[in-house]
């Protein structure tokens, strides 16, 4: 247990504090169902499970209108709705409720950024940061790239290459190539990728190959 030294109240959200350290935060009108008050004691747990029944039918509907918008991975939601005030057994329950119902697909949204990112050539370690960033697990991520050959990641680090090559003629074959390689580095290929991609550039004097 303990005793509530502070009771912060910003945006609709309700944090309840002790010795300066959030307890949990949950929103202003669970609050006022279930009020407690600066000096109570506080059992963070036992409050969560007290709140979270009038807290799941809210955190759907949020859920399913973050849905409307754009396709999110569970851990979008989960964090989404944890901003929104919503304990954690809150969203752990929506989370799968949508996934029952087909709503959410980690395996799938990964897939599909796999697709996205062969049509705008991105390479597959910015295709790995960027399902990190979103949430996606290790060995998801990692299951979606496996459709990634070597000859498709090359064949879009070529066709970047060609598309941004002319950018860099009349300078230096070694600066102009730097910078080129710099630029697939950027998008997420490998080195070796990049190398061979490099080496297929037609050579062409009067731009910057040598």
């Amino acid at each position: 247990m303990d005793c509530i030294g502070e009771i912060r109240v910003r945006g609709g959200l309700a944090t309840l504090c002790a010795s300066g350290t959030a307890l949990i935060t949950v929103r202003v009108k669970d609050l006022k169902a279930h009020p407690v008050r600066e000096g109570d004691e506080l059992d963070a747990e036992e409050y969560a499970a007290r709140v979270a029944p009038g807290q799941l039918a809210d955190a759907y509907e949020a859920a399913l209108c973050m849905l409307d918008r754009s396709a999110k991975t569970a851990w979008q939601i989960e964090n989404a709705l944890k901003q929104k005030g919503f304990v954690p057994s809150v969203r752990e329950s929506v989370t799968e409720r949508l996934r029952e119902n087909r709503l959410i697909d980690d395996a799938l949204f990964a897939r599909r950024m796999v697709e996205a990112g062969q049509r705008s050539g991105t390479g597959i370690f910015a295709l790995k940061q960027k399902m990190r960033a979103k949430g996606i697990a290790e060995e998801v991520a990692e299951e979606a790239l496996a459709t990634l050959g070597e000859d498709s990641q090359l064949a879009a680090a070529r066709a970047l290459a060609q598309k941004l090559a002319p950018r860099y003629a009349g300078q230096p074959p070694r600066q102009a190539r730097g910078k080129l390689s710099q630029a697939l580095a950027r998008k997420g290929f490998s080195w070796d990728v990049i190398a061979s991609a490099l080496e297929s550039l037609p050579e062409d004097p009067s731009a910057f190959w040598e």
